[in-house]
This record gives structure tokens, C-alpha cells and sequence, in this order.
């Protein structure tokens, strides 16, 4: 599956643009994460002793329960001195003490960006196919699926996604752009687990040595939001993937645009994707579900190509992903944020709350899918 998400990203279009100059950007990215594996029993309380830290997300697959993850990150332009410092001091309803210190991150080469050695190929894929469905309706619309064969395409277009799907690889990591400095927190030495009870609320200063000093405040309306709280499909059992599948959640206060996903493998060269976006766009997979700007957000819903977020509901055609091996759906909502129209660094304050679950599938059925064998079935992750 990991691999599959990899070919969506073969066809992103977005690139995260900088200034020329030597402006600088910090961001304060805030999210309210869920994890869940249908058919996977949630643990009310990990057992005693054991540790998950440094593996992320798994606490909070195994119990089910939101985790607020905080995230700082600091670009500049060129390579920061050795001796160079950069922290963030927080409001103390954040309960995260009185200084968040920066690793610096100082990029040696080109060879840093790079996809890595075990970047998917879909030239090695026989008829590889992307079959795109989008839309909240009970059966397949006329016109769909939208779909893209990978010889078909282009020597020049195969050539430009291949470059695409490593720089957002790279997105991914700390090595953002070749002779740009990333600082970045949680560290080593600060991990970073935000309580419950914690607040986004306040006044951040951010001071560096090498560039430059601001301040910028979280309004009232603008902390981490509620988690998506999905009320079906029940999350017991695996989700029978050859029905309708009617996805519900409870309302998300100040979420300002949502948007759902489902992607899946059919046998070994066939990517199956469902998209809530009710327009179809050329651009639709170049889109970058990180942390979007409240302006590009309003954008999207304006478009139908995120839904309002007061919506609180979705329906998936029956049936499109009833054979694949496992299908898996993510989830965002973006909610308010703060910026400054100048500063150096410049900075903003984001807020999104996502999910990632995986539903059922061919493969999962030693867990409540009793008609299928997984031993029968093929490489579904490529």
C-alpha cells in the first residue's frame, strides 16, 4: 500500500515555491491524527512499560484514540553556520516548557532530494493503469472512471511525474531544497507528545541566529481541532469493499473544507482511487494535502473539489473497489490560521485534522473476511 500511495504521487504537479532573496519561512503546524485498521480490536490502554515513541502513529492505531502532533519547521536560504541556534518560545498553554529548540538540518548535495533506490518504477509494471473515480453517489456515474495508462503516456510526461514523485519524497523527509537550511522540531530530545488538554492558543517568538526573529499569535479560533470521529462504516470488522460504502463522521467545528480518499490495488498493475472532489480536474492529483493555506482551501471548496466543513457525510459507489487486495482511505479537514504579510522569517500557524484507515480488502482475510485466503493473494503492495 505504501507503494501505491508512491504512484499518486507520480502524477503530483505541486512544488513548494520560495522567494528569491533571502526571505526565510517558519510554519507552526498543528494536527489531530487518527489511525485505524478495520477488523483490529482497539486496546482501551497500552500495557504497562511499553514504549511507542519513536514509533509514530502506532500508539494510536493499536487504541484507536486522537493524537495532537505539533510540528515546527524553519526553511532559509543557504547553509546555516555551524555554531547557529533557532527556538521557539510557546505559549505556556501548549505545556511544552518554555523553549522548543530547532535541529538544523544542512543539506550536502542534489543526492539529498533524490527519491532513494526504492522509489516505485511503473515502467517495470506491465499495462500499469490508474482507474480515478470521484464523486458522493451510490453507483458510478457516466464518464467514470478517468483512465490513465502509464504507456500511454509520454517519454517527456513519464519523465516529468518520475521527477515530481521524488521531489515529493523528499517533502516527506527534512530535505526540502538543495542549499536551503531546515530546522525542525519535535527532536531527538524533544519528542513532542501534546496532551489532550493542551492549547494552541497564544503568542509564539521565534529567534534564530541566522535568520532573523518574529513573533506571531494564535487567535482564539485558531487551535487544534476536533478528530474525524467516523460513525460508519464500523470499524469491527472489515469493510465489505463489493457494497456501497457510506462513509459518516460528526461534525467538525471551524473546519473550513474536507476532503476523502480511498485508494486501493487491483491484482499487481491496476490503482483503483475514489475522491470525495465532485469536479474532475486535470490538476486533481497535483494537489498536496499537507498543510494548505486558508486562501487555497476556500479555493477548493469553491471548486466542489473539497467539501464544505459543515459536511458531514460521503457515499462511495458500490462496488469499485471489490477487487483489490486492500483499500485504504484518508481523510483531512483544514481549519483556521494565523499569518503575517511580512517578516523574516515570514511566518503562519495551520490547523488540520486527518485520518488514515484501512478498510478490508482480499488480503485481510485472516481478519473477519473469512471468504478470502490471503495466502492466494498477489504482491498487493507492487
Amino acid at each position: 500500500m505504501k507503494r501505491a500511495v508512491l504512484v499518486l504521487l507520480l502524477l503530483a504537479a505541486a512544488t513548494r515555491a520560495f522567494a528569491a532573496g533571502d526571505q526565510a519561512y517558519v510554519a507552526i503546524l498543528a494536527d489531530t491524527q487518527v489511525q485505524k485498521m478495520a477488523g483490529m480490536p482497539a486496546m482501551a490502554d497500552l500495557p504497562p512499560g511499553l514504549d511507542l515513541s519513536k514509533i509514530p502513529g502506532l500508539a494510536g492505531m493499536l487504541t484507536g484514540a486522537a493524537q495532537r502532533k505539533l510540528e515546527v519547521r524553519l526553511w532559509s536560504p543557504g547553509i546555516a553556520p555551524a555554531n547557529a541556534f533557532a527556538y521557539v518560545t510557546p505559549p505556556d498553554g501548549l505545556q511544552q516548557g518554555k523553549k522548543l529548540d530547532l535541529e538544523l538540518y544542512r543539506p550536502k548535495g542534489e543526492t539529498d532530494t533524490a527519491g532513494g533506490a526504492g522509489a516505485f518504477n511503473p515502467d517495470a509494471v506491465k499495462d500499469f493503469t490508474i482507474k480515478i473515480y470521484w464523486g458522493s453517489s451510490d453507483t458510478v456515474r457516466p464518464g467514470q472512471p478517468k483512465v490513465i495508462r502509464w504507456e500511454g503516456l509520454t517519454a517527456e510526461q513519464k519523465s516529468a511525474m518520475k521527477k515530481q514523485s521524488s521531489s515529493a519524497n523528499a517533502r516527506g523527509s527534512y530535505f526540502y531544497k538543495p542549499d536551503w537550511t531546515t530546522g525542525y522540531w519535535p527532536t531527538s530530545k524533544q519528542l513532542g507528545k501534546v496532551a489532550d488538554t493542551a492549547s494552541l492558543v497564544g503568542d509564539y517568538a521565534v529567534t534564530t541566529s541566522y535568520a532573523g526573529n518574529v513573533a506571531i499569535a494564535a487567535p482564539p479560533n485558531v487551535d487544534f481541532l476536533a478528530p474525524i470521529d467516523l460513525m460508519t462504516p464500523k470499524f469491527d470488522k472489515p469493510v465489505p469493499l463489493d457494497s456501497v460504502i457510506p462513509l459518516s463522521w460528526r461534525l467538525i467545528p471551524n473546519a473550513l473544507g474536507l476532503h476523502a480518499m480511498i485508494i486501493g490495488m487491483e491484482g499487481r498493475n491496476t490503482l483503483i482511487l475514489w475522491t470525495s472532489s465532485e469536479a474532475y480536474r486535470e490538476d486533481l492529483m497535483g494537489i498536496d494535502w499537507g498543510f494548505l493555506e486558508m486562501a487555497k482551501v476556500r479555493e477548493l471548496v469553491d471548486a466542489t473539489v473539497m467539501m464544505k466543513g459543515d459536511r458531514t457525510s460521503a457515499t462511495v459507489p458500490v462496488g469499485i473497489f471489490k477487487n483489490c487486495d486492500m483499500a485504504m482511505l484518508t481523510m483531512v479537514g483544514y481549519g483556521p490560521g494565523a499569518a503575517l504579510d511580512s517578516g523574516q522569517p515570514l511566518p503562519r500557524i495551520q490547523t488540520k485534522t486527518s485520518l488514515m484507515a484501512t478498510l478490508g480488502g482480499k488480503a485481510m482475510g485472516g481478519m473477519g473476511n473469512p471468504g478470502a485466503n490471503a495466502g492466494d493473494v498477489g504482491d498487493a503492495g507492487l
